[in-house]
This record gives C-alpha cells, structure tokens and sequence, in this order.
C-alpha cells in the first residue's frame, strides 16, 4: 500500500507531529483552562507523608489544576479517586523507588474521560505538544490497580511475588509485607465481580520507571482485577516493561493502544478468564538495541508460570479475544507467543512484521489440536515464520493445513492488507512516513462474528479498525496527535473509501451518498 498517498501526505504529517497539536486545548470541550495557566498542586499535599495513602475516603482530581506526581499514591481500601475529564497529572522521576498510582484491594478508580477530554498521565518533562521523544520511557512508574477476583497463584511458586495464602499474590515490582501491594483473594473468597472503578480515554505515557529492584513496572498493571471493572480507549505510550499485564482476573478491555514500548503489548498469565476487543500495537521503528530498542511479543500467552498450579486445582487463563491489529519490526519477536498451558482463543487479528507469528509451546499444541486454544481468522502480513511449534518451524504438514486451512488463517506479503512501515526521526517525533492501519473498504473479511454477550462489539471484520473508516484513536490519542495512525483519507482528497487510491469505487461512493449529511 506504499503509493502516492504517502508522499502527498508526508510533510504535512511531519509538521503536524511538531507544530500541529496544542498542548494548551487540552480539556478545552470540557471547560478546563490551558495547561499553562492551571494551578500547580504536589500530589504529596493529598497524601499522608508517611503512608502515602489519600488522606481522604474520598478524592478528586479536577482540570483547573496541574498535579505533579512527586510521590507515590495509594486510593488504599475504602478509598475512591475521581478523576475529572481533561485533568493532567505529570509524573516526577525518581529511580529505585519510582512514584506512581496504586489502587489496592478494595480501593476504586473513577478516571472517567472522553473522547474530546482524555485523561493524561506523562512524564514532568513531557510538554505534551507530541514533541517529547518515544524513546522517553521510563521516566515514572505508572497505574497499577489490584482486585480481589480469581489468580491460580500458588504458595508453591517459589518465587518472591508468593505469599502463604493460595489465591493471593504480591504485585510483581512492589514490596512484600505490605497488604496494599496484595492481589486476588484466598481459594473459595474470590470476587469475580469485583469492581475498582472506571478507566476510560485515559493515556498513560512515559513510564515504567523501577519501582523496586530489578522491576520495572506496566503500563497498565492489572493483578486480580474483577469484571465489574470498566477499562475502555487506554492508550500505553513508551513505557519501560509491558504496555499492559493482567495476574489473574476476569476483567474485561476494549480499545486498547499500546506503541513504543519496551516489551509485550499484552501479556496475561495466573489464570486471567477475560476478554478483549480492539486493540492497537506498533513497535518502534528504532530497532538499533540498547536503549533504542523497542518492543516483544504482541500478545505473551501464559496459563501460570508454574505447572503445578494447573495440578493443584488452578485454573488456567482463558480468555477471549477479537480484533488486534499488532505492527511489529520484523526482527526476533513474536505476533503470539502462546506458553505455560495458556488457554483462549485469539481471532480476527492481524499480525503484521513479526519474525514468528504463532509460536507455540508443546503443552500448547496439545490444547490447539484439542480445541481449547485457538488462533482463528488472523492474517500474517509479512510474517517470517507464520507457524513454530516447540522451536521447529512448520510450513507444511497436518499441522500447517490445521493453522492455515482448518483455522482460516491467513499469510500475505508485505503492505498488502495494511501500510505497517514508517519512518520516525528524533528528537521529535517527525514522522516522514507513517502506517495506516485501517484496510481498505471490502476487505479484511472474515466469516467468524465475535459472541453475542452483552460485551463484543459485532464487528464482523479483521484488526482493530473497520475497513475504510476513521480509526477510533482519532482525536484523543498521542498517536493521533503525532500523525502515526491518520486515517489514510487525511490529506488525500477524494479517496473516499481510504485504500489510498482515487478511482471509480470513490467516484460511486460519493454518488451513492451525494446530498447527505456527515454525521
């Protein structure tokens, strides 16, 4: 899909990325002053000094002022945050023992934003004019929230996130011994309904930051979180670890951007039973290693790390998943890294510039052949080795017929479906060519529709975005905002159907809809 489209647009998408997008409008649809002219406020003064839990049962963060994250915060049990739309919180940095928000069991979130008023967590640095360089990551911790539903995590584990409690766990990066930093509930007390409040267009940037030793922190960490939990349109940019990690849990997530971080996009293990849809990876462009590099596994599988867990009457993750559109570097990572007994299915995705695509271990091919696991309806565009099994790569064989054929899995050549090149320069993020990750109008098919339950959207389709319509990180997104993801109709007039080509299928489009309105 490289054609004229790109140089048409390319320096206007570079400029956009500098000049175009004003920090000071953030909030403005919702009455929120310019950035600049709110009032500073420490998150220290809302903390007690010494335990750094809310000093209040209950907490707002409004967006007249700028909070300075310069200590750690705990919305500790019984307690409630609420976070306005359009509100700013800017993170100080402070290595080995990185400042960041803890919801701990029985504590809620309410960070409730909109499209035109996101909620923004960055570094202090950061100007947020788009200009602050994805290679910033780690500059804070970032959001951790911890619930008190189902995890397999086990006593046996051996492994210093164990405690003396099957069921509970420590929140890998933070302290033991401290009932704050614990996770699910004891065998036969979880809360699969549990709810810790609202996440929605929230953008976490920057973080990542160790916390403890040797630990770097998620994105968006998730440990025995429960489905009563709402979690819609979370951007993760450049963070240090994972873009999101879920321990356990039947917490549920849609809309999901995850870009420029340092390791999985998702990964989920300790018998998370959630579900997924919608969800949006790029990898960094600059794969030159050190503290450049960028990116893993698109999605990391894992059941538990631990097979007794399984034995001893845990149960493994088993999730459901529709509609990932994952654009990796085409190096040494895998779209899906399938392991530890994991469960699931994964299906209308597309996996673009992996080395591997589905990689699977052998207790994981036992529960593909049987149905329990299972990769439908994807396509691999670009993809080096679309199938390895226990480290032997398979292209052809009952196997290969079962991925390709049995499963419907698609394998196409490069930029064939979507545009998952681009080029990146720093400082800056000056974008002089860019992705478009939204297929052409008619295609991307697929005959599976996502379950009708009260959760899935019915998008009848494959990847994160309708084919030829405006991507649903327009407008509140740092990817938008930089230009990465503009829809491919974005300074190419007439290209009604967004395939980057003015042709006769515009042409009657534009007849079949002449006289209407745009909205």
């Amino acid at each position: 899909m490289k054609n004229v489209r790109k140089s048409i647009v390319a320096a206007s998408v570079a400029a956009m990325a500098v000049t175009g997008a004003n920090a000071q409008s953030i909030g403005a649809a919702c009455g929120c002053p310019p950035v600049n002219s709110r009032t500073p406020v420490n998150i220290s003064t809302l903390v007690d000094a010494t335990t750094k839990n809310l000093l209040s049962s209950t907490t707002t963060l409004t967006c007249n002022n700028l909070y300075t994250l310069d200590s750690r915060m705990y919305v500790n049990a019984g307690q409630d945050l609420f976070i306005e739309p359009g509100t700013v919180i800017k993170a100080n940095s402070n290595p080995g023992a990185a400042h960041a928000i803890i919801v701990a069991r029985e504590g809620q979130i309410w960070a409730n934003g909109s499209e035109a008023c996101p909620i923004i967590m960055t570094a202090t640095a950061d100007p947020l004019d788009g200009s602050y360089s994805v290679q910033n990551r780690g500059q804070w911790g970032s959001l951790i929230v911890l619930g008190r539903a189902y995890t397999n995590k086990r006593t046996a584990d051996g492994d210093p996130t164990a405690t003396s409690t099957n069921g509970v766990g420590t929140i890998e990066g933070l302290a033991a011994g401290d009932a704050r930093h614990l996770y699910g509930m004891p065998v036969g007390q979880e809360m699969n309904e549990d709810n810790s409040g609202v996440l929605r267009y929230v953008s976490l940037r920057h973080g990542g930051q160790i916390i403890g030793a040797n630990n770097e922190i998620n994105g968006l960490t998730l440990g025995g979180v429960g489905s009563g939990t709402t979690i819609d349109h979370i951007e993760v940019i450049a963070n240090l670890d994972d873009a999101y990690e879920f321990f356990g849990g039947t917490v549920s997530a849609k809309n999901l951007v995850a870009m420029h971080c340092d390791d999985d996009y998702i990964d989920y293990d300790q018998g998370w039973n959630g579900k997924l849809q919608f969800v949006y990876g790029v990898q960094g462009p600059d794969n030159s290693g050190g503290a450049n590099n960028q990116g893993d596994n698109g999605f990391e599988c894992d059941g538990d790390d631990a097979a007794t867990n399984i034995a001893n009457g845990g149960i493994s993750s088993n999730p459901t998943i529709y509609n990932a559109t994952i654009i990796s570097r085409n190096l040494n990572d895998e779209a899906i890294e399938a392991k530890e007994r994991t469960l699931g299915t994964i299906a209308n995705s597309i996996f673009a510039r992996s080395a591997q695509g589905l990689n699977m271990t052998t207790a994981v091919e036992t529960s593909w052949n049987a149905g329990q696991f299972n990769v439908k309806n994807c396509t691999f565009q670009e993809v080096t080795n679309p199938l390895r099994i226990n480290g032997v790569v398979t292209g052809a064989g009952p196997a290969f017929t079962k991925f390709t054929t049995t499963d419907g899995n698609l394998i196409v050549g490069a930029n064939s479906l979507i545009d998952a090149t681009y080029t990146m320069t720093q400082p800056g993020n000056a974008l002089t060519d860019r992705v478009n990750p939204v297929p052409a109008a008619g295609t991307a098919t697929t005959t599976l529709t996502p379950p009708v339950d009260g959760f899935f959207t019915g998008a009848k389709y494959r990847g994160a975005f309708q084919p030829g319509a405006e991507p649903w990180t327009t407008g509140w997104t740092l990817a938008g905002q930089i230009g990465l993801d503009v829809s491919a109709a974005a300074g190419c007039t007439g290209d009604i159907n967004r395939d980057g080509i003015i042709n006769i299928t515009d042409f009657n489009l534009l007849g079949a809809n002449f006289g209407g309105n745009c909205f």
